[in-house]
């Protein structure tokens, strides 16, 4: 390279290819940092991150006997409900006593009422119960009443032998008889009608006319009826004790 004396200046034609390079201040001594290919980093603005506090062994003791706690619940429940449902599947084993229990309310469903209106003559007489019969030359009287029966629950006999389930009834029995007093007339030939009397003596009349009233009553299957009644549920309230075990059972009424 040749200084032209002439005009002061670098002559440039003979520079060829030359590489200028920066010359910028590096310190070669001091590591260039890498850009962090981490995208979740945050920048770091000089504050420290949160600090954790520890738990004491009292609390993880704590924690622990909670968690074992609620774990144990939580099974007993399970065995609880699958329990009671294992139970109701099965149903109850019939045993003389709790049929018996059973059957207590048989002496209320059992209850059947007889009405009746009887007609009853009688020979002529002065006096009928307190009420002046002069006038007449024979009585024919007409009244109305109820009759209730019923089955002695406390009287049932009950077996159980194995799957095998007897009860015997005893016989029906009169609960009441009563006559109402205000339906007593007497027949009146006259007009061809009965007529409402009044009897003083209404408590002898019925003393005499209940058991007249009871045998017509028998006789037309008061009692019949009332056993078939007490029958008819039984049956029902012993499967309904049993539950799922009904069809194991063989259940005799007499």
């Amino acid at each position: 390279m040749q200084e032209n004396q002439n005009s002061g200046r670098i002559d440039t034609q003979n520079l060829g290819n030359v590489e200028v390079k920066n010359t910028a201040s590096v310190n070669p001594r001091q590591p260039q940092r890498q850009p962090s290919n981490n995208p979740n980093r945050k920048p770091n603005n000089g504050s420290r991150p949160p600090q954790h506090r520890k738990k004491t062994k009292k609390q993880v003791a704590m924690q622990r006997m909670l968690i074992v706690f609620g774990i144990i619940l939580a099974i007993f429940l399970i065995i609880f409900s699958m329990g009671a449902s294992w139970g109701k599947g099965r149903g109850t084993k019939l045993t003389k006593d709790n049929i018996t229990t059973q059957l207590a309310s048989i002496s209320d469903i059992s209850k059947t009422n007889y009405h009746y209106t009887n007609i009853t003559k009688f020979d002529a007489v002065d006096d009928f119960y307190g009420f002046d019969a002069s006038d007449y030359s024979n009585l024919t009287i007409s009244y109305d009443g109820v009759i209730t029966s019923y089955i002695d629950a406390s009287k049932i006999k009950v077996e159980v032998s194995g799957s095998k389930v007897n009860i015997t009834l005893p016989e029906a029995s009169i609960e009441s008889n009563e006559i109402t007093e205000n339906s007593v007339a007497v027949y009146n030939s006259n007009n061809g009608s009965f007529e409402n009397i009044t009897l003083t003596d209404f408590a002898g009349f019925q003393t005499t006319q209940q058991p007249v009233a009871q045998t017509k009553a028998t006789t037309n299957g008061l009692l019949f009826d009332t056993s078939e009644r007490a029958k008819a549920a039984i049956k029902p309230l012993i499967e309904s004790l049993a539950g799922a075990r009904k069809d194991k059972y063989t259940i005799t009424i007499s």
